[in-house]
């Protein structure tokens, strides 16, 4: 008998389903954990988000269709929590895009400095007078 094996995970059930539609129009057998308590939990536990399973034989075909759909394949992006909810967040961020995880971080927290030392300086300014 062959182990499940998760490839994908959503915060919540109903991002999961155009995944598992792909999946299965393609003859692979999937499953989703935690959909019930992702729904009932959200925004109240984190229970680890709603998990898309497969069998470990098809994982091959799995991770190649889901590369020609589009989708972040395991350990492509994976970073540790909570670093990691963060490199996703920024992956949507249209002048991040082409750098990795770890630079599109740093680049964020130095805008967000610069930023607030600019916005410091120009306080100081506007009441120094």
């Amino acid at each position: 008998m062959d182990k499940m094996v998760e490839i994908a995970r959503f915060t919540y059930p109903a991002e999961a389903q155009t995944l598992l539609a792909l999946l299965r129009a393609e003859g692979i057998d999937c499953y989703l954990r935690n959909e019930l308590s992702s729904q009932i939990m959200a925004g109240y536990v984190d229970v680890g988000g709603a998990r898309v399973e497969i069998l470990e034989k098809d994982l091959p075909r799995a991770l190649e269709i889901m590369r020609e759909g589009g989708y972040l394949l395991p350990g492509d992006d994976d970073q540790a929590e909570p670093a990691g909810k963060l490199a996703r967040l920024t992956r949507h961020i249209p002048l991040l895009q082409a750098f990795p995880a770890g630079t599109r971080i740093l680049l964020l927290f130095l805008l967000a400095a610069i930023s607030i030392a600019l916005a410091i300086y120009a306080a100081s300014l506007l009441f120094s007078n």
